[in-house]
């Protein structure tokens, strides 16, 4: 049976070993890109809030900073600005999760407190039920008179994260092809002079002490090889030598008996 020799022990070692290998390496893979992307989002946020920020205490035309603030941002983000005299101004977003966000702005009040807190901001809050989580990045204003909010759906992360995931699976699986047809070429390689062997061994044990086997390299496998060889002509000769023995001693016996 295939799986019972040993070209199939061979190949199936090889496999489960690669395959163990690919998994664990897989598994840390997808934990890595995941905590990359979110923080490269994150330190997005950040750096968009922060620019923004500059161009609203540098230019006093509202207009302006919002035609800036739009070519600044990402086209699936948010920005909110909170202007010192309390009015307020959102830019446009292509992600649908953040178009009405508009309708639950009450629910950001703390955070805009904690923008007033801290030097930078950044959280994670859920809105409505049937939504995907988003990321809230914030920085204050000069003066702490206000506060600049960018908001990113974590549906893009999401996006990203599944496509990184389905570039791991293609590449473990071609990986794994991969390495079946190398497991099986290998232990083909190993286990065929072990099978010329056992033809061999099967040759000298019927009596055929002439059979040779091939030396192909010089590893083991080859001086296992000679040594058969070298086996097989020193059986000849003993063979040859008790055979002249026994003749000589027909011999005798022979010529005791004339």
């Amino acid at each position: 049976m295939f799986w019972r020799s040993v070209v199939g022990k061979l190949a199936i070692t090889i496999l489960l070993l690669v395959s163990f290998v690919l998994f664990i390496l897989s598994i840390l893979l997808l934990e890595f890109f995941e905590g990359f992307h979110v923080q490269e989002a994150e330190k997005g946020l950040r750096q968009t809030a922060s620019k923004i920020s500059l161009v609203v205490n540098e230019l006093e035309d509202k207009e302006v900073v919002s035609e800036m603030a739009e070519r600044i941002k990402d086209p699936t983000s948010k920005v909110m600005i909170y202007y010192p005299d309390e009015t307020l101004w959102i830019s446009k977003t292509s992600n649908s999760h953040l178009k009405d966000i508009d309708d639950y702005l009450p629910e950001f009040e703390s955070e805009l407190e904690e923008v007033l807190k801290n030097d930078l901001y950044n959280s994670k809050i859920t809105i409505g039920n049937d939504k995907p989580e988003i990321m809230v990045s914030g920085t204050p204003l000069e003066g702490d008179k206000g506060a600049i909010f960018v908001f990113q759906s974590l549906d893009v992360l999401n996006q990203t994260k599944a496509e990184t995931t389905k570039i791991i699976f293609v590449a473990a699986a071609i990986a794994i092809v991969l390495t079946t047809i190398f497991a099986f070429f290998l232990s083909t390689r190993i286990t065929s002079p072990l099978m010329q062997m056992k033809e061999a061994a099967k040759n000298l044990a019927r009596g055929e002490f002439n059979t040779k086997l091939p030396v192909v390299s010089n590893d083991e496998i080859g001086e296992l090889a000679v040594t058969f060889n070298r086996m097989g002509r020193q059986l000849q000769y003993s063979i040859n030598a008790l055979r002249q023995e026994k003749e000589q001693m027909t011999s005798v016996v022979n010529s005791m008996a004339d």
